[in-house]
Order: structure tokens, then C-alpha cells, then sequence
């Protein structure tokens, strides 16, 4: 018997306010699909995330039924944990998965289904916890037991201490894992991992798009897609890589940033990919307008980019600034930006940029009114 394992679907994600990274993560649902019924799998297994949101856009909605119903009419289930992602804030609320259950999806919520085809598979499934009550997720797993004379297989979305091992981000340990099962099906962290564990194998199956750019050293290293688990015998688990959206991340030298942009335009060319791709920049040295105006010649060759990080010594260009008691913090930029050859006008653009930063989508409009791409 072959389960697919796959996790973190995020549907409805628009990432970075683009349309066409929504569709980028409806399309690659589609590809699981198709994936899930070349292999002729028993199931699919979903660990949790299924869509970025509790209250799901309704072209996410439509999407995971239209899939889902494609999936179930060739025989195949699928089963689903709610992840934190698409668990509802308040109280009394229903999971945005319990509308997908006319299409054929299982919600496995502290439950369990049984498979069956020549071999016997329990599959056990448990709801996100978040850390405050996650003594009574312990409590359940301690409680958990295989099935003698059966495949047994559980599946969670937690952060595991051993493998995400930061203030707040973890709720149980591999100590709290139950051991005879034969497949430990994971979800919530994003990029791949597979490792033995006592008698059986621990799987996580990652996200299948990229969602967020600390994802991308582990796409470079080890792709993105899905876990084919074959449970005929003793447990097999193969990796299977998905072709997504090239994201990459690179760093420009401010002092060559002509031959550095022109360089990057030339790797985006050379890549044999049918979208265009997205670049996260890192700035090496002290940014100019000049250099932010021609780094507009990259939208010729990718989807989007974004600097996420400014890398300046403190010993470089140190500027007088004089602080009066009645200074503002945004006098203080104004006066900065200004000594460094910014006009009144667009210091003042980038005093709105620093205000707005969570707001991507605006932050990005309005750089591009800085250097002259919109009015």
C-alpha cells in the first residue's frame, strides 16, 4: 500500500500581494493531485496548513474542492489534521475543512481511519496544539498505542524541540513521539527532512512552494514536492520533487552595482524555467538612488524582488546629524537622507516606506514612485 504525504499547502497564500503567487500555489496542489493518482496511491496524507487562513478566500475553497473531488472519484482519500494555520480563532467556529467533506476529504481530528488492501494501515491523526495546553497533547500521545498485526501511522503538526529548538516554537519532543509506529508523518515545519526513528521512519513532508525566503537553502539543497511512502513491506519513503517558481536569494556589492545587476539579469535569462523568477537581495555597502533606479532593469527578468537586508559597516560615511531636544525621529531620517543626496520629496517617500513596513504592498508602490516607475 503507497500513502502520499504531503503538508503546508497554504492555499489562498498570496505571497507578496501577487495574484500570481496565489495561482503558483493552487497550481502546485494540482500537481500533488495529478502525482497522487499517476502512483496510484491508497491515500493522500495531508499534515496540517491545508490553507493559509482559518476564513479561506473563496478561490481557495473552490480549488480544494475542485481537487480533492478528482482525487475521491478515482478511489483515493484524503486525509487531513488542522494545522495552526487554518485552525479558527474562536470559539464554537468549524474548521474551513469541514465544507471540503462533501468532496471526500477526512478531517482526522484526535481520530483515527483504517486501510485496508492487502496489507492492514491504522493511520492516527492529531490537531495542532498550541504551547499553553500542550501538556494535554502529551497526555493523548502517551496514550497512543499501535495496532498489533498492523501499519500504523501518525500524523502531527507540531514544532518538535529537537528539530526547532527556539523560545515558543516547539510543544512536544521526540521524547513524547509514541514508539512501534511505523511511519510518523509530520507537518508545520517547511522544509524537508526524513530520518530513521526506532523501528520506523520520520517524515516531514515540508511545504511544497516556497512561503517564506529562510526556506530557500533548504529548496536549494533538497527540493520541494512530497514524501511517497510504501508500506507493502518494511516502510519505504521517496522523496518526490515538484518543479515550482525558481526563488533565490543574492547579494549586490554597491560599489560595482552596475556589473552585479547585469550579471544577475543574466543568470535569470540562462535558467531554463517557464515563470519568471522572484529575488531576495542583500545590499553590501551604502545604496543610492542611482543604483535603486537601475536595479528597476531586473523587471524585465523576474516575477518580483525585494531587499530584506541592508549590510553597512559603521565606520562608512558616518554623517553629522544634530539632535535637538524637540527632534523628531522623522526629522532625524529627513536629515540623514537628505545629507546623503536624497531630494526633500523622496526622503519624505522613504519616511513613508519606514512607517508602512509591514505593508509590503504598499512599501513596494511606493519605492517604485520613488525611482520613477509610477507617478
Amino acid at each position: 500500500m503507497q500513502l502520499l504525504h504531503i503538508s503546508d499547502t497554504h492555499l489562498g497564500k498570496r505571497q507578496y500581494g501577487l495574484e500570481e503567487r496565489e495561482s503558483d500555489v493552487y497550481e502546485t496542489f494540482s500537481n500533488l493531485i495529478d502525482l497522487a493518482i499517476e502512483e496510484r496511491v491508497k491515500a493522500v496524507i495531508h499534515t496540517g496548513d491545508l490553507f493559509d487562513q482559518p476564513n479561506p478566500p473563496n478561490n481557495a475553497i473552490y480549488h480544494a474542492l475542485t481537487e480533492i473531488k478528482r482525487l475521491t472519484e478515482k478511489g483515493i482519500m484524503f486525509l487531513n489534521i488542522p494545522g495552526d494555520h487554518d485552525t479558527p480563532k474562536r470559539n464554537g467556529e468549524k474548521y474551513p475543512q469541514k465544507i471540503l467533506e462533501i468532496a471526500g476529504l477526512k478531517l482526522l481530528n484526535d481520530s483515527s481511519v483504517t486501510l485496508e488492501d492487502r496489507v492492514k494501515v491504522k493511520i492516527i491523526g492529531f490537531k495542532h496544539t498550541p504551547t499553553l495546553i500542550a501538556e494535554g497533547l502529551k497526555d493523548k500521545l502517551r496514550n497512543t498505542k499501535p495496532e498489533a498485526g498492523a501499519k500504523n501511522v501518525i500524523m502531527l503538526h507540531q514544532g518538535i524541540k529537537q528539530i526547532l529548538p527556539y523560545a515558543y516554537s516547539w510543544q512536544i519532543s521526540q521524547g513524547d513521539l509514541p514508539s512501534g509506529f511505523d511511519y510518523y508523518a509530520l507537518g508545520h515545519f517547511h522544509t524537508r527532512m526524513l530520518q530513521k526513528f526506532g523501528n520506523g521512519m520520520l517524515g516531514i513532508a515540508g511545504s511544497p512552494e516556497i512561503i517564506r525566503e529562510e526556506e530557500i537553502e533548504g529548496y536549494e539543497k533538497k527540493g520541494k514536492g512530497a514524501f511517497l511512502v510504501d508500506l507493502s513491506k518494511d516502510v519505504n519513503v521517496q522523496p518526490i520533487n515538484l518543479d515550482i517558481r525558481h526563488q533565490e536569494v543574492i547579494a549586490i556589492d554597491t560599489d560595482n552595482f552596475q556589473q552585479e545587476i547585469n550579471k544577475i539579469i543574466d543568470k535569470m535569462k540562462s535558467l531554463n524555467n517557464k515563470k519568471k523568477p522572484i529575488l531576495h537581495l542583500e545590499i553590501n555597502g551604502k545604496p543610492s538612488k542611482q543604483m535603486l533606479e537601475y536595479m528597476n532593469r531586473l523587471q524585465s527578468v523576474v516575477l518580483h524582488y525585494r531587499i530584506i537586508k541592508y549590510n553597512v559597516s559603521e565606520t562608512e560615511d558616518k554623517l553629522n546629524v544634530k539632535v535637538e531636544n524637540t527632534t523628531t525621529v522623522n526629522e532625524l531620517i529627513r536629515e540623514f537622507l537628505t545629507k546623503r543626496g536624497y531630494s526633500k520629496e523622496d526622503a519624505d517617500l522613504l519616511i513613508e516606506v519606514i512607517n508602512d513596513v509591514e505593508n509590503e504592498e504598499k512599501v513596494n508602490k511606493t519605492i517604485k514612485k520613488i525611482v520613477g516607475l509610477v507617478d
